[in-house]
């Protein structure tokens, strides 16, 4: 029997195209999208540290492209997508999060896009996505328990002689000490 959790309704990641950008098509783009409602920050608490690495495999798996080197700190990391829909020309949606060495239970996301509407609802969904980082170091953290390991066999008694006489078998001061 599998046990699978369904969650609704379908994230915003149906509609992405993961694209990287270079640093002469990211910053410009960044710097021009000034606060909200177009850039929007998050500060998400109480996650367990993951390696960069592991982080950018839940982005790209959240159809997010981690654009390596464009952040001049190396703790943290950067991506871009292109959100698709009928109502809007393709809109490219910017995603930083920054990771504080010395505490690296928290993390800030700021996400930005020409979109209010997609900025807001993008940062909803990256926060399903750091929730979904927060669920899988929820899974890397859970252990299963094993049983503890036997008790080392104890050494062989040195045997003890058995007396050769039948009575000595019923002695009651023998049985008393435990001699039999």
């Amino acid at each position: 029997m599998a046990n699978v959790k369904l969650r609704l309704p379908a994230v915003l990641n149906k509609f992405l195209q993961p694209i990287t950008v270079s640093s002469d098509e990211f910053f410009p783009q960044w710097r021009s999208l000034s606060g909200p409602p177009l850039k929007l920050q998050e500060v998400v608490r109480g996650v367990r540290p993951l390696s960069l690495i592991d982080m950018a495999n839940i982005f790209t798996s959240s159809r997010l492209a981690v654009c390596p080197g464009l952040d001049p700190n190396p703790n943290n990391l950067i991506a871009s997508t292109t959100f698709y829909s009928e109502s809007i020309r393709p809109m490219l949606c910017l995603i930083r999060i920054e990771t504080d060495p010395a505490d690296r239970t928290q993390l800030r996301m700021t996400v930005a896009s020409g979109d209010p509407t997609l900025t807001f609802e993008y940062v909803s969904d990256v926060q399903a996505v750091c929730h979904k980082l927060k669920e899988f170091i929820k899974e890397q953290l859970v252990s299963i328990p094993t049983a503890p390991p036997p008790p080392a066999p104890a050494p062989p008694a040195a045997p003890v002689a058995q007396p050769t006489n039948p009575a000595a078998l019923t002695d009651p001061g023998a049985l008393l000490a435990g001699l039999l």
